[in-house]
């Protein structure tokens, strides 16, 4: 006689499997045996981006890599070090994403206190409001 082994839906054991419920052990199946509820199937992966994000995202990179070595330089009237980061003026949403009108190459330092001191990176033209229309 074959003896298949199988893992035991409730304890996860790997064991012969109990033949009044081919889902579960003889010891589960005696501790559960009223209240038996078949396990539920795993529920689907949600994908964590979708795939036109992903398209956008790689449009993206290529613009982005393009303007950084174009603008080795920061933007910032007040800074000459090299740039590292890529500010987005008037944000990301939608088409600003790679709208090469509304960036900034800034270094690390200038980015951090645009987006600290907004209003003052206003004034000084490093960032503008998403509500003014073009």
């Amino acid at each position: 006689m074959i003896v298949r082994k199988k893992i035991c839906s409730f304890c996860g054991d790997l064991v012969v499997l109990w033949k009044a419920n081919p889902k579960a052990c003889k010891d589960c199946w005696a501790k559960h045996k009223g209240s038996y509820v078949a396990p539920s199937k795993p529920s689907k992966k949600i994908k964590s981006i979708s795939n036109n994000r992903l398209k956008d995202l790689s449009e993206y990179r290529y613009v982005r890599d393009n303007y950084l070595g174009e603008h080795k330089v920061c933007e910032n009237p007040n800074c000459s070090n090299p740039s590292e980061d890529l500010h987005h003026a008037k944000g990301r949403v939608g088409g600003l994403l790679t709208d090469v009108r509304y960036f900034k190459a800034l270094c690390r330092k200038c980015h951090r206190w645009v987006e600290e001191n907004p209003t003052d990176a206003k004034s000084m033209g490093l960032s503008f409001s998403r509500l003014d229309i073009d």
